[in-house]
């Protein structure tokens, strides 16, 4: 279904789309680096704000918490200690404090649930804590009805790009690659999948990823009909 980075999205006539597995953090949910709860959370850390997402997430204690080695209040501890600074264990996690102001990507929910009408299923495929689902799927965005599989990396001791963890998320959802569509805003995530024959886009926007999607669907779904579509290009550096 993907040639490589450069190369077109080709979607064969015999392909029909059964399945739509999303992103969570920076898909489904997107919040500015410059927000208002990043802005805190660096002045508290000491950190500058053009820094602060690269010393949380980027540090090897945040690859182990995904890999469900930590709990989000371990990684807290290590992350404080890491930086000289006290840990109140009442506090909320930082990471849900840092990202308190990502919003919905209602367009692209809407597409999820548009699949399931019609007799398709949607799956959450996520590198994340071990309360991605009561935290934020229930507790703050209460969407979590609206898919029928949650993959959650923590659980699994396993985290994208490896590709037994969409090879898990396929046989949950009881489709082949070909008959899926992934949505990732990390060109790894997506180059990964591609790799497997799933239909991979990269998540540049809302408007542009439900714009593929529906090519894709469109496409695959259209009877006697083989066509090219540039579904996923490299970000410009």
């Amino acid at each position: 279904a993907f040639a490589g980075m450069t190369d077109e999205q080709v979607v064969q006539e015999q392909d029909v789309i059964r399945a739509l597995i999303l992103d969570f953090g920076g898909t489904i949910v997107t919040m500015d680096g410059n927000a208002e709860s990043a802005r805190l959370v660096a002045a508290e850390l000491d950190v500058p704000l053009k820094d602060v997402m690269a010393e949380v997430l980027d540090h090897p204690d945040w690859t182990d918490a995904m890999l469900g080695k930590y709990t989000i209040e371990e990684f807290d501890q290590r992350l404080y200690r890491r930086l000289g600074k006290p840990y109140d264990p009442s506090q909320h996690p930082l990471i849900y404090r840092m990202f308190a102001n990502e919003v919905l990507n209602t367009g692209l929910l809407a597409v999820a649930d548009e699949v399931r009408a019609q007799n398709g299923k949607a799956a959450i495929l996520s590198n994340a804590t071990f309360d991605l689902e009561e935290r934020l799927l229930i507790s703050k965005f209460d969407i979590l009805d609206r898919f029928d599989v949650v993959v959650n990396s923590s659980r699994l001791g396993i985290i994208k790009p490896n590709p037994a963890i969409y090879l898990h998320t396929l046989d949950l959802l009881e489709v082949e690659p070909h008959e899926a569509i992934f949505v990732d805003d990390l060109p790894v995530n997506v180059e990964a999948a591609a790799a497997l024959g799933i239909h991979a886009i990269h998540f540049r926007n809302e408007a542009q990823a439900v714009a593929d999607i529906h090519k894709i669907r469109a496409h695959a779904n259209r009877a006697g009909e083989s066509i090219v579509e540039a579904s996923y290009r490299a970000p410009i550096e």
